[in-house]
């Protein structure tokens, strides 16, 4: 039998559109979360857009759905494409499912991919960005083959005049860090110079709930007296924060005695009544891998934080397009929207947008337009809720309890733009400035 050799259509160009341009597949049956899309994000501003997005004649995405999102969370005006115009409409739709299942459907030589991530973490690569959850990274790595032989580690002993003292600035790239109390006015200003911060996120100290190093002068706060003297550490934020930023503060109180502690709540009121800021709203950060197991009598383990939003104005920098995903499922905001009658403020049933405004049944304008638009509902992006899914974080060295880097992304995309400056005051293990430059933002920070 002769074999008839096949030559498939190729692509053979590659062009630049803008974003704008691009029309999702109203019926993509693919999903994209939050999540996923924070690391196609994640892997375009590390490798670079390397992988463009399929279109068809009519500007129609094939394949790229992700890809789109994470240009838009990332803020580009353009994207690279190729366009398939050689494919029928029923084979567009096709392959539209099968560019998604057909990759699904590869495997992994575990012992190679082990072997290579070891390798790579070696070599500094952050495997964040690959992909894997920590807990799959975990279980691959810990099938790497040991050393044969134990090598003891050469760690030095400190020196007794430290490198980094009080005062001292730390220019990482772009980023800069300073050795000092944020507290301190004086630390800000040699930190900041004359710029002003677009958003402020942080993770204090708790109130005398964890040890801390000694060494570092800091001493934990007593529940009685923590908003005295965090009222400081918000004024510090105030001082460098611009008009249209926000201040995002991530704190939960810990439980004493079958009771949770009030001082967080104190807290919260004190940013409110006592020192100005708007309280904007409060976020609740649900930890997927549903916290820490624990057998108390009274109450349930701890699978959510709260995160509090403050500002010193109703006009603030927001991107909600920037953490959206697409929904067929969207709706124009209106006057004319219905309302629900409870007097909760929640929309009611019925059409919405310029349907809600449309002619009543029975009036010359009745029809065909009221009946394509009956509900107002359309695709397009639809905004995220307040309640963040994001895994705890457990891998960053001896920090107790350190910031997951996708939480900081949701924040930094959503109320800030490339090139902002992004504030923590107690940067600890750095979670805060690696957010930033994975997403082309500039990282200030001090730590003791």
């Amino acid at each position: 039998m002769i074999a008839i050799p096949i030559t498939p259509a190729m692509a053979r160009r590659i062009e630049i559109w803008a974003v704008g341009r691009l029309v999702p597949y109203a019926k993509n049956a693919r999903t994209h979360s939050p999540e996923q899309v924070a690391q196609i994000a994640a892997s375009i501003a590390e490798f670079g857009f390397v992988n463009p997005i399929l279109v068809d004649t009519n500007n129609g995405i094939i394949a790229g759905h992700g890809r789109l999102l994470a240009a838009r969370q990332l803020g580009l005006a353009e994207v690279p494409v190729v366009v398939l115009d050689h494919l029928t409409d029923a084979q567009r739709r096709a392959y539209v499912i099968a560019d998604n299942r057909i990759a699904i459907n590869a495997g992994w030589d575990e012992k190679a991919l082990a072997a290579e991530l070891g390798d790579l973490a070696v070599a500094g690569v952050d495997l964040a960005l690959i992909g894997f959850t920590s807990a799959e990274l975990d279980l691959l790595l810990a099938e790497v083959e040991e050393p044969a032989q134990d090598v003891a580690e050469d760690v030095p002993e400190p020196p007794a005049t430290p490198v980094t003292k009080p005062g001292d600035v730390w220019q990482v790239g772009k980023h800069r860090l300073i050795c000092g109390d944020c507290r301190d006015e004086s630390v800000r200003r040699a930190l900041f110079r004359n710029a002003q911060a677009a958003v402020a996120i942080t993770s204090p100290p708790y109130a005398t709930q964890r040890e801390y190093d000694p060494s570092s002068g800091f001493k934990p706060i007593p529940p009685a007296e923590y908003t005295e003297w965090f009222q400081a550490v918000a004024a510090g934020i105030e001082s460098i924060l611009a008009p249209d930023g926000s201040y995002f503060l991530n704190i939960k109180a810990h439980a004493d005695a079958g009771e949770r502690n009030l001082y967080v709540m104190d807290l919260v009121v004190a940013h409110k009544r006592l020192w100005g800021w708007m309280f904007v709203d409060e976020f609740c950060w649900r930890k997927t891998d549903n916290g820490v197991p624990g057998g108390w009598g009274n109450r349930f383990k701890n699978a959510f934080e709260p995160v509090y939003h403050f500002a010193r104005q109703s006009e603030i920098k927001f991107r909600p397009e920037a953490v959206g995903h697409v929904s067929e499922d969207c709706f124009d905001y209106s006057p004319d929207n219905p309302v629900s009658k409870s007097g909760s403020g929640l929309l009611g049933t019925g059409p919405r947008g310029e349907s809600a405004s449309l002619p009543p049944e029975g009036s010359q304008g009745w029809g065909h337009m009221r009946r394509k638009l009956m509900d107002g509902r359309h695709e397009g992006i639809a905004r995220p809720s307040n309640v963040i899914e994001v895994k705890s974080e457990s891998s960053q060295g001896s920090h107790s309890a350190p910031f997951p880097r996708p939480l900081v992304e949701f924040f930094l995309l959503a109320f800030s733009d490339a090139g902002d400056v992004i504030f923590d005051p107690f940067m600890g293990s750095g979670t805060t400035m690696a957010a930033a430059e994975v997403l082309g933002r500039i990282g200030y920070g001090s730590e003791i």
